[in-house]
């Protein structure tokens, strides 16, 4: 499109953040072995995920367990069990 031939950078940002390096997603539930020690981990690229997991951590505080959003694939028994959940599609 010859109307970005006058678009210029006008600035940016770069640094370093942590993340998962074994599937690059949260970590979200109970740690193995207990039902009061409770991860909800995200790295800076999954934000948008912020408002699901801060909802399954009310539900898991308030009943126990997840019950409007399953966020169990993104619990701790995946990394155990060497599954990584990918996803193909970021944007």
């Amino acid at each position: 499109m010859p109307a970005f031939a006058a678009v210029k950078l006008a600035g940016g940002w770069a640094g370093y953040y942590d993340y998962n390096t074994f599937d690059q997603n949260g970590i979200v539930g109970p740690a193995p072995g207990s039902r009061t020690c409770f991860s909800p981990t995200a790295s800076a690229a999954r934000l948008q995920q912020a408002p699901g997991v801060g909802r399954g951590v009310a539900e898991w505080i308030v009943e126990g367990r997840y019950v409007s959003l399953d966020l169990s694939p993104l619990g701790y028994q995946r990394i155990l069990d060497g599954r990584p959940l990918r996803e193909d599609n970021i944007i």
